[in-house]
């Protein structure tokens, strides 16, 4: 099968896979609390899952200890007084650029 095609049918297949998803969805008239606290779970756990495998692996090895942790640290110090996802991404990401410039 040549690439072109593999690249349609995942194209095919997705479109697909949201059209059922949307069409099943306007048949609901109400979503349980329950199910909507999961759904909105679902984007923190999805960023805490890309950002802790950044912080643990650097191509296929582990990363030893170095300015990812230091500013890992910082970030989680503001994130912990200021209950701020912005805010911790303002402090974390310069951290991160300080501790690269230092070490």
């Amino acid at each position: 099968m040549s690439p072109l095609s593999q690249i349609l049918l995942l194209a095919v297949g997705s479109y697909f896979l949201r059209v059922s998803f949307i069409a099943l969805a306007s048949r609901v008239t109400e979503i349980s609390p329950r199910i909507e606290t999961a759904l909105s779970m679902i984007p923190p756990a999805v960023l805490a899952a890309i950002a802790f495998e950044s912080l643990l692996f650097d191509d296929d090895s582990l990363r030893g200890l170095n300015e990812w942790y230091i500013a890992l640290a910082i970030a989680s110090v503001v994130a912990y007084r200021t209950k701020s996802a912005a805010w911790c991404v303002g402090i974390g990401m310069p951290a991160l650029w300080i501790t690269s410039l230092l070490i």
